[in-house]
């Protein structure tokens, strides 16, 4: 008894969770296959050996998809080393070659540790470049995020999601728990 009484607590906190992150955090649509003037790619951590994670794969398989269909012709690969010393614009821009992007498209922001600062960095090129639309290229559970930050930051933008890799679909739920926790922190820290 207790303890259906205790996950109903906790589904109901979950609940309204996600009604207030819904409600805070917009989320611009989907692409739908218009072009635009660039794609940024958000980054994630690199394995320990260099490697590409499962997440990021997907995000440059999905870019790659997006680039080869004619969607944007510059891509922005955002990402600092953040969790090791591999840095994950490298990392996508060695992915996105290999895979048939012309180098000479592809833009690496090396700085950015956190997803602000890859919108951020990413804003700044977009204005040098004189690039006034993004499609940005990120996760399903991380979207939201991405999308309210470039949201806040006054840039015109569709979202593209990546596929969710095989090798997490049992731990999907904690990710997406996760993040709206983040967001949840964020909100209080930052946008009262």
């Amino acid at each position: 008894m207790i303890s259906s009484s205790v996950l109903c607590l906790i589904l109901m906190c979950f609940m309204v969770g996600v009604i207030f992150i819904r409600k805070h955090f917009n989320k611009a649509g989907y692409n739908h296959g218009q072009k635009r003037d660039a794609m940024i790619v958000l980054g994630y951590p690199a394995k320990k050996d260099g490697s590409m994670t499962p997440i990021l794969r997907e995000r440059i398989i999905k870019a790659t998809d997006l680039y080869h269909t004619g969607i944007a012709e510059v891509i922005i690969c955002s990402g600092a080393s953040v969790a090791n010393n591999y840095v994950e614009a490298e990392i996508m821009a060695r992915a996105l070659v290999e895979l048939g992007v012309d180098s000479s498209h592809i833009i690496r922001e090396t700085k950015a540790k956190g997803t602000y600062e890859n919108l951020v960095k990413s804003r700044e090129i977009m204005h040098e470049r004189g690039l006034k639309k993004a499609v940005i290229v990120t996760s399903p559970w991380h979207l939201r995020k991405a999308s309210s930050y470039a949201f806040r930051l006054g840039m015109d933008h569709t979202l593209e999601k990546s596929k969710v890799p095989k090798e997490i679909v049992i731990g999907l739920g904690i990710i997406y728990v996760y993040i709206y926790l983040q967001m949840f922190i964020i909100y209080l820290r930052f946008y009262r």
